[in-house]
């Protein structure tokens, strides 16, 4: 596990430079420098700040892919959606609905 690896992923993925984490997080960027070289881990507040500016959960700073196991990345999306309430909850349960529907229909059509 690189937490400083994959706070650079997630940077990368979002086009923001290391500078513009530092100001969104509101830590130094000579911090953020460190903790993306991995020469030490961020302080759980840090941690906090760094992820709320991100905009991702804390399983995906923490771990890897392997250290997530086998649909790790279903697990994450599955807590995030926890949140949802109402009308985006139940829309998003439909769209699920019908990808599971589209999926049967593709496995019939092939057997």
């Amino acid at each position: 596990m690189s937490v400083g690896r994959n706070i650079k992923k997630f940077c990368d993925q979002v086009g923001i430079t290391n500078r513009e984490l530092a100001r969104l997080s509101k830590i130094p960027e000579s911090t953020i420098n460190t903790i993306i070289a991995d020469k030490s881990d961020p302080k759980a507040s840090n941690l906090k700040k760094i992820i709320i500016a991100l905009g991702v959960s804390a399983d995906t700073i923490l771990f890897d892919e392997t250290d997530m196991g086998t649909n790790g990345d279903l697990k994450i999306l599955f807590r995030e959606v926890e949140r949802f309430e109402g009308k985006e909850r139940e829309q998003l349960k439909d769209m699920l609905k019908m990808m599971i529907v589209h999926n049967k229909s593709k496995e019939l059509v092939r057997d």
